[in-house]
């Protein structure tokens, strides 16, 4: 559970100077696998996500989610932007619980698995806190667990960790395989940072500058279960020169 599928997916953004954002796609991200999309700004990559979300109709080509057309959002995907946007009012324990209390699910059902990932996301201490008292970093973990509470079958990440600090943005990422290590969700992550990229997912996808085609997926072989170190290994570096050297010559 958690296939993607994209055939042939094009999004063109109307009026009289039409753009096209996506041309053409094909695309597939199996069950429990992640999948790094990266490019540069502009490239179509937050576009696919949001279509994947469901956030957006396609203009041509088909997008399933586990088989069935993607039509509407809906929470067998949950979805993390840059931004976590709790609500302000509520503490981080009223946050992460509120998707599955505006579902109308029982309290006995997600209490103990909110309290659960709240212990993974390590927010256990502040349950009580409101958003205006956390860190940019703590801030996101809410989002994360926020997102992870509604069981999805995949988690989509919009540079959930670009308007971070390197230090925060770091340790956020090591919590993100700590996370995926445990829970094995389907995960689709935009981003443009070539580190990250490699550092967290099974495979990415490099588009090129709009309109967003994917021009090479490259399968990243770093054994598992990764941590920061492997930033500085030889094989990492490896992966890097090939990933830049790609990104250089697919701009048109």
């Amino acid at each position: 559970m958690g296939t993607i599928s994209l055939r042939g997916v094009s999004k063109v953004y109307g009026g009289a100077r039409a753009v096209t954002a996506l041309d053409h796609v094909d695309f597939e991200v199996a069950e429990g696998e992640f999948v790094a999309l990266l490019g540069p700004s502009g490239c179509g990559k937050s576009t696919l996500l949001n279509l994947v979300a469901g956030f957006e109709g396609l203009s041509e080509g088909t997008l399933s989610f586990d088989n069935a057309p993607v039509t509407r959002p809906g929470p067998d995907r949950g979805v993390v932007f840059q931004e976590a946007s709790l609500l302000p009012w509520l503490n981080v324990w009223e946050n992460v619980v509120f998707g599955p209390k505006v579902q109308k699910l029982d309290r006995s059902d997600y209490e103990p698995r909110a309290r659960e990932i709240l212990k993974i996301v390590g927010l256990e201490a502040f349950h009580e806190a409101l958003p205006v008292q956390l860190s940019g970093g703590m801030r996101q973990r809410v989002g994360i667990a926020r997102a992870l509470v509604m069981q999805p079958r995949a988690l989509l990440m919009d540079e959930p960790f670009g308007a971070l600090d390197a230090q925060t943005r770091l340790s956020m990422q090591a919590l993100l395989l700590e996370v995926w290590q445990k829970l094995k969700t389907t995960v689709l992550f935009v981003t443009h940072d070539i580190d990250e990229a490699i550092l967290l997912a099974d495979r990415i996808c490099v588009m090129t500058a709009r309109p967003g085609r994917i021009t090479r997926t490259i399968p990243i072989t770093l054994p598992r279960p990764r941590s920061i170190d492997d930033l500085t290994s030889a094989e990492f570096n490896r992966f890097k020169a090939l990933i830049m050297a790609e990104m250089r010559g697919g701009h048109h």
